[in-house]
């Protein structure tokens, strides 16, 4: 069951980098055309928590099922802090976007949530496979 957990956080992965690349493109270019605040990025914009969750909740399953880390026990508090940290930013920053009342501040506000998730999350990920 472990195995199964761990192929499944490591597969989501991709999902939450697609995921997090298309919001970027998205908000960017509708910060930067003046667009509308709109379906899709109303979709987008609801998706990237429930992924960012999703990855999180596998990765929290697997961390206490695989109590046992082969790691040292700094990189295994630092991964799951560090990825706790961009589903928070992923949060606020779409608690943000929803009282937003400007469409020009909504795309603003999600793109910079987007984009320092994303920074984070890489990091997290960076300095674990760095150990």
């Amino acid at each position: 069951m472990t195995q199964f957990v761990f192929y499944a956080h490591s597969g989501w992965r991709y999902v939450v980098i697609l995921a997090t690349v298309v919001a970027v493109v998205l908000f960017a270019a509708g910060l930067i055309r003046g667009r509308a605040w709109g379906t899709w990025p109303q979709r987008i914009g609801l998706a990237l928590p429930i992924v960012y969750d999703i990855q999180l909740l596998l990765g929290g399953v697997l961390w206490i099922m695989a109590s046992a880390w082969q790691l040292s026990p700094l990189p295994a508090w630092e991964h799951p802090l560090t990825m706790l940290v961009a589903v928070g930013i992923v949060h606020v920053a779409w608690m943000r976007v929803k009282t937003a009342a400007a469409d020009h501040t909504k795309f603003q506000m999600a793109l910079i949530g987007a984009l320092m998730a994303g920074a984070v999350m890489g990091l997290g990920v960076w300095r674990m496979t760095s150990q």
